[in-house]
């Protein structure tokens, strides 16, 4: 009687041993990504594969940058990554499930991106009317990091009815760095607002950051010329990846000069600036010197 009993007890340690393995999941060799990590860099490489199919040729040349972020990003290598689509290519269903985890998800991603260009749409620049005035349209949040991805920002308003001679622009926020016990002489963030006049001509300002506060920069118009278009951009140097920042409470201030009520009379009674004006008010003058007398003569010979 007591062998069945030891063989039950057996059948029970095998039933236990396998459901321990179907709990634990199966051992990754080393090395091997897990399918999680594998297919969020998927992600981020199919990613960076879009966004070099739109590059120009000319800078074709730095897609490598692109791919070497997502590496760095999750801390991975490209020998790692090869390596496990090679395991998996050995479990069709597990690989099959990385990537229809990573097709749901690049489907969530395509509706954000389609409620993002709409957001985009209702952001773009309108004619604000008067005296002062917010142009930014822009996300009021911007991220930034040392990635050569997210190291640049810009904005420009193109001109129209915002714009008019003598306009007073300037552009303002704050900044927070991430990890503000960076050394900050390795760290920077420059920043610059840039007019540009229908004749081509530009006047610029700009500003280094090193450590979290806030910045104003300003341009007042004394050229006279039409304005064509007002930009910003900032440049990000970190020290790694980690190293980021944001700008916040973004404005970019219009204020426009309006002429004092009496400007049309003063100018209208304004004294000659030049020689031709004098000869022509000494002329005007004496006409009318000319034109009392002859009315006084006038009246003299009536009766």
């Amino acid at each position: 009687m007591k062998l069945p009993r030891i063989r039950n007890n057996s059948a029970l340690c095998i039933l236990a041993a396998l459901l321990l393995l179907v709990a634990c999941g199966k051992k990754l060799p080393s090395g091997v990504l897990p399918p999680e990590q594998l297919e969020a860099i998927l992600y981020d490489y199919h990613l960076a594969q879009s966004m070099i199919s739109e590059l120009p040729a000319s800078e074709r040349y730095t897609k490598d940058l692109y791919f070497d972020y997502v590496y760095a990003k999750h801390g991975v290598s490209a020998a790692q990554v090869d390596s496990s689509l090679v395991y998996y290519a050995r479990y069709p269903k597990e690989l099959s499930a990385v990537y229809l985890k990573l097709a749901d998800r690049v489907e969530g991603s395509l509706k954000r991106v389609e409620q993002e260009d709409l957001l985009t749409i209702l952001r773009t620049p309108k004619a604000v009317e008067g005296d002062s005035a917010d142009l930014w349209y822009d996300s009021p949040l911007v991220q930034m990091s040392p990635s050569s991805i997210s190291r640049h920002f810009a904005t420009e308003v193109p001109y129209d009815t915002n714009f008019k001679s003598n306009d007073r622009l300037a552009w303002s926020g704050k900044v927070l760095f991430i990890h503000p016990d960076v050394d900050s002489l390795h760290r920077y963030l420059h920043l610059s607002l840039t007019v540009k006049y229908a004749n081509d001509s530009l006047t610029a300002v700009d500003t280094m950051l090193y450590t979290t506060g806030a910045f104003h920069l300003a341009i007042a118009d004394t050229t006279g010329y039409k304005l064509r278009s007002v930009s910003s951009h900032a440049y990000y140097k970190g020290t790694d990846g980690s190293d980021h920042l944001l700008i916040y409470d973004t404005h970019l201030m219009r204020y426009r000069h309006v002429a004092p009520a009496d400007s049309v009379a003063s100018d209208t009674l304004r004294t000659a600036t030049t020689p031709t004006e004098a000869v022509a008010a000494d002329t005007s003058k004496t006409k009318t010197r000319k034109a009392s007398k002859r009315a006084e003569k006038a009246k003299l010979k009536q009766p």
